[in-house]
């Protein structure tokens, strides 16, 4: 059977490398629970040492260089993600299936893994839906406007317009021009689109669907994006249940066969004292957001932002 590798990207502090090790954790347990040895996870870093150590996990580090390299321009943190799938494509050679941090594995998606050794097919976690006047109404726009600049930048399908979840990206081996031809247009549509949230999301979803048959990857993880501040906290209480001493096959075990605990996630988000992070961070985020808006607002003025 053709290797597959799932990636992983790690960065940024302690919060994001605790729900990193979870969801390989989970992984790592079905993997050895099938005795599976045609797939392997290869996490990319900045802090190596909160990686699980195993045999089955490669860990390839990221410097704080590389990282500010890789947010662009505009200092964009979701180009980070294309910029190590791209360096992932042409280091490891094989299918690739991207997941974020903040996931836990429920099963195998072996029919889809069979589709992405296969060729021709691309994997995301779900797919959203179809762009309308209710639904990215802007992008929609975007699309028709730019219609012939993303056509230079390898976007050949507009009709269906369509908006897939990127928190997983699968890939056959050989895609080292898709992770271009997504660069391409995420570059070029930050700077002109309004919101710019889902501006990675969107650059892969024109581009996948322009060049693969699309596939959801869906039940198999189990995505809890929308409690992107209490997990770290709940995982923290997770992992303080967890005997220090245990080799990393019981910590997989243990972490899998967790009860997921809804009810708790619901009761840190109702805690006052946690309401009052939420709003610092989106606070800080907001923060953020203007000061892509500054670089745009510059490249705008010095005339590098043209309809090409």
């Amino acid at each position: 059977m053709k290797p597959l590798h799932i990636v992983y990207l790690s960065h940024g502090g302690k919060k994001y490398h605790d729900q990193t090790r979870f969801s390989i954790l989970t992984l790592l347990h079905l993997l050895l629970l099938q005795q599976r040895s045609d797939i392997r996870i290869v996490v990319y870093t900045d802090d190596p040492a909160a990686v699980p150590a195993h045999e089955l996990i490669l860990v390839k580090p990221l410097t704080a260089g590389q990282l500010r390299e890789f947010r662009g321009e505009f200092d964009y943190v979701h180009r980070i993600k294309l910029m190590v799938m791209q360096q992932a494509c042409r280091e490891l050679g094989t299918a690739l299936v991207y997941v974020d941090c903040d996931t836990r594995w429920l099963s195998l998606p072996d029919k889809a893994f069979d589709a992405l050794r296969a060729g021709g097919a691309c994997c995301m976690h779900v797919r959203e839906g179809e762009l309308s006047d209710a639904f990215f109404p802007a992008y929609r726009a975007a699309v028709q406007q730019y219609r012939e600049a993303l056509a230079r930048r390898g976007v050949s399908r507009l009709e269906p317009l369509e908006m897939w979840n990127s928190g997983v990206i699968g890939t056959p081996a050989g895609a080292d021009d898709f992770y271009a031809s997504v660069l391409a247009v995420s570059d070029y549509l930050l700077p002109r689109l309004s919101p710019r949230n889902w501006t990675e999301q969107f650059a892969l979803s024109l581009a996948a669907c322009s060049r693969y048959a699309m596939m959801e990857l869906g039940a198999p993880l189990h995505h809890y994006w929308n409690y992107s501040y209490e997990a770290p906290i709940y995982l923290n209480e997770l992992f303080g249940a967890m005997d220090a001493g245990w080799p990393v096959a019981r910590q997989a075990e243990y972490c899998f066969r967790v009860e997921w605990d809804e009810q708790r996630l619901k009761q840190l988000q109702a805690a006052p004292e946690h309401k009052q992070q939420r709003r610092r961070n989106k606070w800080r985020g907001s923060i953020a957001k203007r000061k892509i808006d500054l670089r745009v607002l510059l490249a705008r003025l010095s005339g590098r932002l043209t309809s090409r």
